[in-house]
């Protein structure tokens, strides 16, 4: 398995006013019925002002000969304890749009050099339940006849560990089942995104 030396060595409780990128809050709200709720939730601080998302998640899709494949990502991701397979993502910075952080975060995570897909696109709740973080799905198109992109390296910064790999999408759903049986966690983002594919072929859409 990919970092099978990462692992997990303590967990202890964090106080928000030490942490750099989650912050802990009680939200007070009032019900339908105009009785007063509390909720315990997270959020980002680091959101930019101007942007409607924290972070961006890429679909990026290579047209090969033999079939489409779309690029993965495993990475150790400390809150499951193991290594994820994910579609290449990051934050939203400062100044940028969440299109510009697409092609950047695609470029330092894969070397592969993409161009967005123009599009309007809605924003996704990752998890509304516990977190306010939301993102765009970007879809982006890579020209492998680009000379960047026929033998693309990474710029991963330092304590990044992120190992690139493609899959045919005629096959995602039953690497995803592969992948999880050798140990591996499966992003709710990919899982959901194999499972649609299932169906479409499974009804025929």
């Amino acid at each position: 398995m990919s970092d099978q030396t990462a692992k997990i060595t303590s967990i202890e409780p964090l106080d928000s006013k030490d942490s750099k990128w989650l912050k802990l809050v009680k939200i007070n709200y009032e019900d339908k019925n105009g009785k007063l709720r509390t909720w315990e939730a997270m959020r980002r601080p680091t959101k930019p002002k101007t942007s409607a998302v924290d972070a961006i998640q890429i679909l990026a899709i290579l047209d090969k000969e033999d079939g489409p494949e779309v690029i993965l990502e495993k990475q150790f991701r400390p809150p499951t304890g193991k290594v994820v397979v994910e579609f290449p993502a990051g934050m939203v910075d400062e100044g940028e749009t969440p299109e510009q952080a697409a092609v950047r975060e695609l470029r330092e995570e894969t070397g592969f050099v993409g161009t967005v897909i123009a599009e309007e696109r809605p924003v996704h709740w990752n998890s509304p339940a516990s977190s306010s973080s939301c993102v765009y799905m970007i879809r982006m198109n890579i020209d492998l006849t680009k000379p960047e992109n026929r033998n693309p390296k990474p710029e991963l910064e330092e304590g990044e560990f992120i190992e690139t790999f493609t899959v045919p999408l005629k096959d995602l759903y039953a690497e995803c089942r592969k992948l999880h049986a050798q140990g591996y966690a499966i992003d709710g983002k990919v899982g959901s995104f194999a499972e649609a594919l299932e169906l479409t072929s499974a009804w025929r859409v």
